[in-house]
């Protein structure tokens, strides 16, 4: 069931407030002098999903944390990606450059196959 705002329409101040299947015509809240709106829905963002650093690092095993700094020694974007982490306070697993640093070391055969998925579960 929708919650209606009423607003007076001289001075669009909020007087009044009531759930209802649709709009009611009060006497003291008549249609010509008050608007009556449907409030809409607060949108309520999800909570971000951060970690720390050392929580992110421990999502890996200490075999593929090896590998990936041994990798990084000849590859710069990974190089560049192991840097940025020294600097970062935590990570957001849902934070579009992580996403795509994990899947990249899984695809270049860092990480084994499926195990994006499990890092940023």
């Amino acid at each position: 069931m929708p919650e209606y705002i009423v607003y007076e329409r001289d001075t669009g101040n909020v007087v009044y407030a009531y759930t209802a299947d649709t709009a009611t015509d009060f006497p003291e809240y008549p249609f010509r002098d008050f608007s009556h709106v449907v409030k809409k829905p607060e949108i309520v963002a999800p909570p971000e999903r951060n970690v720390t650093k050392l929580e992110y690092l421990r999502r890996f095993t200490g075999p593929e944390r090896v590998t990936i700094r041994q990798a990084a020694k000849e590859n710069p974007v990974l190089e560049d990606y192991l840097a940025m982490l020294e600097i970062a306070q935590d990570i957001n697993l849902d934070d579009p450059d992580t996403i795509a640093a994990v899947n990249m070391l899984e695809s270049v055969g860092l990480i084994a196959t499926g195990r994006a998925a499990e890092v940023l579960a």
